[in-house]
């Protein structure tokens, strides 16, 4: 059934590989079997934006940056956003009071702004609360190799997922650094306020590795203590918590909120990067007509 999906999906070459032949590909790894996926692999993801960036640029699209949408209102089912200067916000606590400095009325709002998507949806006067997915949190941290002078693997390397992520994977970057992660932390408390804001702790603990050690050594056990270093962390916007059943990602348009031209992008994860241009296509030939 793996492979038929896979293959559905457009996943050319996928195949299941003994330990023998995994450890001539990797030497390092220790494996019972492997899935191989050749077609796998990494992409500069700044170089990415900035190239969008630029062709959007070219067909005549206005950025407008350090500023905020607060909310919205409807008006004769037109929905009439609520724009801001992003510093009158610096110092927000509650719900918001504040005046727009700009109010426009569009003919498409998508509304993908990641960990803030719920929270600004509940802040779209005319939007049904029912329609608007309960939020959770995943703090992701990342460790790198100290020393990459001969890295240990030239693959991506997946061991199986675990409850909330994909487990604690390397990546090799463009740079060839080896990096290690993302673990899975649970963020509780997070207020609305914070969640629009952005207001979460990206920091990485360096006392955080001692949990990196025993799941990476599953897969790689010449892994030498005092060998990895504080990379960094992010934050994935989850529509399943702890111990519930993984969500796929919501594009949610008219038909089910009831609001034209609004189209909300809930629980927009990993592999939310590397899906981007498949769900701009979708939401293109879907709705924008």
């Amino acid at each position: 059934m793996t492979f038929l999906i896979n293959k559905l999906n457009g996943v050319d070459g996928l195949r299941m590989i003994e330990s023998s032949e995994a450890k001539i590909m990797e030497p390092e790894l220790q494996c019972v079997k492997a899935l191989l996926s050749p077609v796998s692999g990494i992409v500069d993801t700044h170089s990415l934006m900035q190239s969008l960036v630029g062709e959007a640029e070219s067909h005549r699209t206005t950025f407008s940056f350090n500023t905020t949408v607060i909310g919205a209102h409807l008006e004769r089912n037109n929905l009439c956003l609520h724009v801001s200067d992003t510093k009158r916000l610096e110092n927000l606590n509650g719900r918001f009071l504040l005046h727009p400095d700009l109010v426009l009325i569009p003919e498409l709002v998508v509304n993908c702004t990641g960990l803030s998507a719920p929270a600004l949806a509940k802040r779209f006067d005319g939007l049904h609360s029912g329609v608007i997915p309960p939020a959770y949190y995943a703090r992701g941290c990342y460790f790198t190799l100290s020393s990459t002078r001969n890295p240990p693997f030239s693959h991506l390397i997946y061991p199986i997922p675990e409850d909330g992520g994909l487990g604690v994977h390397v990546t090799v970057d463009l740079d060839g650094q080896v990096k290690f992660g993302p673990d899975v932390e649970w963020i509780k408390g997070i207020d609305d306020i914070s969640s629009f804001l952005n207001r979460f702790e990206y920091s990485v603990c360096p006392d955080r590795a001692k949990r990196f050690y025993p799941e990476i050594r599953k897969y790689y056990p010449n892994l030498t203590d005092g060998s990895l270093e504080p990379g960094y962390a992010g934050i994935r916007p989850k529509l399943a918590g702890p111990q519930q059943s993984p969500v796929d990602f919501v594009i949610q348009g008219e038909d089910a909120h009831g609001i034209p031209g609004l189209i909300n992008l809930f629980g927009i994860e990993s592999p939310g990067l590397t899906s981007c241009l498949a769900i701009a296509e979708h939401i293109a030939a879907r709705f924008s007509r």
